[in-house]
C-alpha cells in the first residue's frame, strides 16, 4: 500500500466536501451535490478500510495493531459521514460546518496512522527479503560441491528476484530523490553481480586450491554485502 497514492482519493473527496460553499439560489440542487460528495467520501473510506484489513490478515505479526487502526478509521469515518450529511442538509450553518471539519481532521489522523503502519509492513517485508538473500549468500560461500552450489544458486536467484521486485516497488514510493537513487544503485548491483557470482563460485568449487579463484569469488560476495535498502 503506497502511503501517498492510497490516501490521495480519500483526501481529495474530504477536501472537496469541506470546501463546499454556501447554498446558491437553487438550494435543492446544491443539497444533491453535497449528498453525492458525502457518498463519494463514504465509498473512498470503505475502499481504504478493505485494503487495511487485507494487509492486516496478510501479516500476522502486526494483525492486531492493524485491525485496531482499521477500526479507528471505521469509527471516525462513520462520524465524518454523519457530520457531513448534517452539513449537506444545512450548508449555511457554521456550527455544522465546524463539526464536519473536526470530523474530517479526526478521520485524516486515523487514516494517517493506518498508512504509517502499512508502510512499516512494507519495510519489514523488504528487510526480511534482504536477510533471506544474505543467508543464501552465506550458504553459497560455504558450498563444497557442485550439487550444493547449484541448489544454493537456484535459491539465491529466486529470493533475489523477490527482493528486486519489492525494492522496485519501494523505489517508486520513495519521495526523497537521493534515497530513490541509492535504492536504484543497490538494485543494479544485485542484478549485475548475480551472474558474476555464479561463474566465480563454480570456478572456486572446481579449483579451491587456486588463490585467484577464491579472490574472485570473495570479491563478488563483498559487493553483495554492501547492499543496503533505504
Amino acid at each position: 500500500m503506497s502511503v501517498g497514492k492510497t490516501l490521495e482519493p480519500l483526501v481529495l473527496q474530504v477536501t472537496t466536501l469541506v470546501n463546499s460553499k454556501g447554498p446558491s439560489k437553487k438550494k435543492k440542487g446544491k443539497s444533491k451535490r453535497a449528498n453525492a460528495q458525502v457518498s463519494t467520501v463514504e465509498k473512498a473510506t470503505e475502499n481504504f478500510i478493505e485494503k487495511g484489513e487485507q494487509i492486516a490478515y496478510e501479516n500476522p505479526d502486526i494483525t492486531q495493531e492493524m485491525l485496531a487502526a482499521v477500526e479507528e478509521v471505521r469509527r471516525t469515518g462513520n462520524e465524518m459521514s454523519i457530520a457531513a450529511k448534517e452539513f449537506s442538509e444545512d450548508p449555511c450553518s457554521s456550527l455544522k460546518r465546524g463539526n464536519m471539519i473536526r470530523a474530517a481532521r479526526n478521520l485524516s489522523s486515523a487514516v494517517t496512522r493506518l498508512l504509517i503502519l502499512a508502510d512499516m509492513v512494507d519495510v519489514h517485508l523488504l528487510l526480511k527479503s534482504l536477510h533471506i538473500v544474505e543467508n543464501d549468500l552465506d550458504k553459497l560461500k560455504n558450498a563444497s560441491s557442485q550439487g550444493e552450489l547449484i541448489d544454493n544458486i537456484k535459491a539465491l536467484r529466486q529470493n533475489a528476484n523477490e527482493l528486486l521486485n519489492q525494492a522496485a516497488k519501494r523505489q517508486q514510493e520513495l519521495k526523497d530523490p537521493q534515497l530513490r537513487d541509492d535504492l536504484a544503485a543497490a538494485r543494479t548491483v544485485l542484478k549485475k553481480h548475480s551472474t558474476m557470482l555464479l561463474t566465480a563460485s563454480k570456478v572456486y568449487v572446481r579449483h579451491p586450491e587456486l588463490a585467484a579463484a577464491k579472490a574472485n569469488r570473495d570479491y563478488v560476495l563483498s559487493r553483495f554485502v554492501k547492499l543496503s535498502i533505504p
